[in-house]
């Protein structure tokens, strides 16, 4: 079987399907596209595929996971900033993370709207990821409220969540539209959602 690399060959065979196979499950969805598509833009065969992934739900579930692990959230980037600046911080840090990797994020927002299945594994870490967000601005949100900075009758459980809706609305208006005003409404929001915080 001289097709099956060892050692390094393999892992970087096996890496470049994974990254293959995410770019084009975010582009065409789980249905649309074909384990013959991934191997040939893999420049592998499709037994190849399968034989480094057993069948194209195991391969679907790899990519997804291998887009999700290496992000954690930087904390020491927040530290020295008062309060407002660290939630445009965060913000920032949230809009980067989609940018750097809008395939992934476009995969994940393609398997909700399509209902298509979705590993738990998977769900879980997103989930965990967006309550690592929305922990971190609640957080911050109440230290502004200690230190007088914010508004004591906000809720900083809800302002958080009320965030992370509204970067999640500007994600989805630059996937829907090619006029990408997402820039613009990235800094309304930093600014607005301060703003709206402020005793």
């Amino acid at each position: 079987m001289g097709e099956h690399p060892q050692g390094d060959q393999a892992g970087q065979t096996r890496d470049r399907i994974l990254a293959t196979a995410a770019r084009l499950f975010s582009e065409h969805g789980y249905e649309s596209t074909p384990l013959s598509q991934v191997a040939r833009e893999s420049q592998v065969s499709k037994a190849l595929v399968l034989w480094h992934f057993d069948s194209k739900e195991k391969l679907f579930r790899a990519a997804l996971g291998r887009t999700l692990e290496p992000y954690f959230i930087d904390v020491d980037d927040l530290s020295g900033l008062t309060e407002g600046a660290q939630i445009e911080r965060l913000i920032e840090l949230f809009y980067e993370f989609v940018r750097d990797n809008v395939y992934s994020v476009r995969f994940f927002f393609g398997l909700i709207v399509t209902s298509e299945r979705r590993p738990n594994d998977v769900v879980e870490r997103v989930n965990e990821l967006y309550g690592v967000f929305r922990s971190l601005l609640s957080d911050i949100i109440a230290s502004g409220q200690r230190n007088g900075r914010f508004r004591a009758d906000v809720d900083p459980r809800l302002d958080a969540s009320l965030i992370l809706a509204a970067l999640v609305g500007i994600l989805i208006e630059r996937f829907m539209h090619d006029e990408d005003q997402s820039t613009e409404l990235l800094a309304y929001l930093k600014q607005t959602a301060v703003w709206r915080l402020i005793d």
